[in-house]
């Protein structure tokens, strides 16, 4: 009889503490996942358009004294731009490095009254900025749905450059000459920037760009009396823009263990 007691005894207890050892073999055999890479979220290629201002200078050198003296003429001038990107990023847990091209129109417009409030003569310096093409890597670093990076790479510019050297004595005198460059020059292009992940598919960016172009040396023949003369032309913008990027060919998110 104490046998059976002292048997029954054991299996109750046993049984008590099945459930306990049970769960606490369950905890210990499943691993929580961890949170996925936040980079993953910019990976694949993209597409998008841009928008935002150019704080542009431009620099005229008259090397001949043609207009009026050896001098340069530094122009400055705001302007809008407007137009589109397309890239890659390639991603690592939290890191991003990519490659970009880009193009923007630009109808940047500057002119430079060399003798003003003189009432015979028109001499002047009318520069415009309205295209620009750059091709850029970029890399940076992700945090949560928010990239941080910075980029550079080559540039290339569209810029029109107008001289005009007038003499008008009306019924007297009239003497006009007019000569023109029209050109893209490269350059170098630097900058930084944020992008956030609006959805699996779409980000916001800004960013902040400098551009410096090469100097360009143009010898143009004026009308009679005929002369040649030589400028130099130099240029440098400073751009601040916001983007929309779509996203295509997203790789696999990648997990963090």
């Amino acid at each position: 009889m104490k046998k059976l007691l002292l048997a029954t005894t054991a299996i109750v207890m046993l049984s008590a503490g099945a459930p306990a050892i049970a769960a606490d073999m369950a905890v210990k055999a499943v691993r929580p996942l961890p949170p996925p890479c936040a980079a993953a979220r910019f990976s694949g290629g993209y597409i998008g358009v841009n928008a935002g201002f150019v704080n542009w200078t431009a620099n005229r050198t008259d090397q001949d004294e043609v207009l009026v003296d050896t001098a340069t003429y530094v122009q400055k001038k705001w302007g809008g731009l407007i137009g589109g990107q397309i890239g890659y990023n390639f991603t690592t847990c939290n890191t991003l490095w990519g490659i970009e091209l880009d193009g923007d129109w630009s109808r940047t417009n500057v002119s430079t009254q060399l003798i003003p409030n003189a009432p015979f003569f028109n001499i002047n310096i009318t520069s415009r900025f309205d295209g620009l093409v750059t091709a850029r890597t970029r890399a940076g670093i992700v945090m949560d749905n928010l990239l941080i990076y910075v980029t550079g790479g080559l540039a290339a510019g569209h810029f029109r450059t107008t001289y005009t050297s007038a003499f008008n004595i009306p019924g007297v005198i009239a003497v006009s000459n007019q000569v023109e460059s029209s050109q893209w020059r490269w350059g170098f292009v630097a900058g930084f920037g944020t992008e956030w992940a609006w959805s699996d598919s779409v980000s916001i960016r800004s960013e902040v760009l400098y551009v410096d172009f090469v100097d360009r040396e143009n010898r143009f023949l004026f009308a009679a009396p005929a002369t040649f003369a030589n400028f130099t032309e130099s240029d440098s913008m400073w751009i601040t823009r916001i983007g929309l990027n779509w996203r295509f060919g997203k790789n696999p998110v990648v997990a963090r263990y």
